[in-house]
C-alpha cells in the first residue's frame, strides 16, 4: 500500500487538531477569550488553542495574545517550550518551525529544551525545540499591529509578506518569481481590505498578476 505524501500527511494532521482544538479561529478571523477572571486571550487567524488544565494552555498553531492580571502564575506551551508569566502581556506566534515570543508588558520566563531565560518588556525571542535564541529588542507596534486591523511591514521580504497575507485571505497567492520575492517591502495593509494586497503590490513593486477562480493570485 502506498504511503500518503508529506505534504497530504501534513493536511491530514492540521485537519485533525482543527477538529480536536477546544478553541480556534478561521482564516481572517479573530476571537477573544476570557480562560479566567485574570487571563484574556486574543486569538489571530487560523489559530488552534488547547486547554491544559485551570493554570495554562497549548497554542498548536498560530498566533495569540496573552494578558495576566497578576492573580497567579500561568503558562503557554507551544512547540515544545514553555512559557510562564504572572503579571504580564505577551504576543506568542507558531506559525513554522520556531515560535516567536515577545513580551509587551512585564515578564515572561522562557524554558525549552533544558534551557532557561526571562524575556523583559519590550525584548523578543525565538525557540525552536533544540534551543532558545538570544533575546532582541521587539518592534512592539509592528507586532501588536494584527489586533487593531492592520498588517504593517516593514523592510521585510516580499516572499514573507506574501506568506503572512495568504494567512489571512481566502484562496491563495502564489509567487513565481524569486528575484520579486528578495524585495524589501514597507507597507500596511488593512485586514478589512486584505482581498486588495495583490493589486497594491503589483502597483508598488512591478509585479505581474493574474487571477484565477476561487480566491487564487499569481505574481510574477
Amino acid at each position: 500500500t502506498p504511503k500518503p505524501s508529506s505534504a497530504a500527511s501534513d493536511v491530514y494532521k492540521r485537519q485533525v487538531e482543527e477538529l480536536a482544538a477546544d478553541y480556534r479561529t478561521a482564516t481572517g478571523e479573530q476571537r477573544q477569550l476570557a480562560l479566567a477572571p485574570s487571563v484574556d486571550v486574543r486569538m489571530n487567524t487560523q489559530t488552534l488553542i488547547n486547554r491544559v488544565g485551570r493554570d495554562g494552555f497549548e497554542l498548536v498553531a498560530g498566533e495569540a495574545e496573552v494578558a495576566l492580571a497578576g492573580t497567579g502564575a500561568f503558562f503557554v506551551d507551544a512547540g515544545g517550550g514553555r512559557l510562564q508569566a504572572n503579571a504580564a502581556r505577551i504576543n506568542v506566534r507558531y506559525t513554522g518551525p520556531q515560535v516567536c515570543v515577545t513580551c509587551l508588558e512585564g515578564r515572561v520566563t522562557v524554558s525549552v529544551a533544558g534551557q532557561q531565560r526571562t524575556l523583559e518588556e519590550g525584548r523578543q525571542m525565538f525557540y525552536d525545540r533544540t534551543g532558545l535564541q538570544e533575546p532582541v529588542r521587539a518592534d512592539v507596534a509592528s507586532v501588536g499591529a494584527w489586533r487593531s486591523g492592520v498588517l504593517s511591514f516593514d523592510r521585510v521580504p516580499l516572499a514573507d509578506v506574501i506568506a503572512e497575507i495568504n494567512r489571512y485571505r481566502p484562496g491563495k497567492v502564489f509567487l513565481r518569481n524569486d528575484e520579486l520575492g528578495r524585495t524589501p517591502v514597507r507597507m500596511q495593509i488593512a485586514l478589512r481590505s486584505i482581498d486588495n494586497a495583490p493589486l497594491m503590490i503589483r502597483e508598488r513593486y512591478g509585479a505581474r498578476m493574474r487571477s484565477l477562480p476561487g480566491g487564487f493570485v499569481v505574481l510574477s
